[in-house]
């Protein structure tokens, strides 16, 4: 049986891949560094899903939300309601559920799963979505990085081109 992964969800390019290099540390390093991801249009998905994985962690803590976005830039951005799951080593699920914010511990060989319908950014009156983290607590180097991905597309081409604004 064919899942049909990549026909049926589109991979977006939100951030540096240099993240996962030894030492770059994925947080900034100082309490209030923020991570904002490439802005994405939600126009043609029922979803996005953005994946975080930490490699090398420490003991800090960072707060992660998902926002509606008004624009690309974004001029405007309101945090809405996103299911989370937190998966440690080896496929353990350590949290799951749905918050408009969710603490993160910077942990080695963890991942942090995070889904937003598209219906949530609907309901603000926008088109447009990205994560925004912000360190709480400093944990040193914080080797990882976040990926996208826009799910239940609704036109199922080869290539539906760049999402990213």
């Amino acid at each position: 049986m064919s899942t049909k992964f990549l026909e049926n969800n589109h991979l977006v390019h939100i951030m540096p891949i240099a993240h996962l290099a030894a030492g770059n540390d994925l947080w900034g390093g100082s309490s209030g560094a923020n991570i904002n991801s490439d802005v994405m249009s939600m126009k043609n998905a029922d979803g996005a899903v953005f994946i975080a994985t930490i490699g090398q962690g420490g003991t800090g803590t960072g707060s992660v939300f998902i926002c509606a976005c008004d624009d690309t830039t974004p001029t405007t951005t309101v945090a809405v309601s996103f299911r989370y799951a937190k998966i440690q080593a080896p496929d353990t699920i350590a949290a799951v559920g749905e918050a408009t914010s969710y603490l993160v511990s910077f942990e080695d060989d963890c991942v942090y799963v995070f889904e937003v319908d598209a219906a949530k950014i609907a309901e603000q009156g926008y088109e447009f979505v990205h994560l925004h983290a912000t360190e709480v607590a400093p944990a040193g180097a914080s080797e990882g990085t976040i990926a996208a991905f826009l799910t239940g597309l609704r036109y199922k081409e080869d290539d539906i081109g760049t999402q990213v604004t």
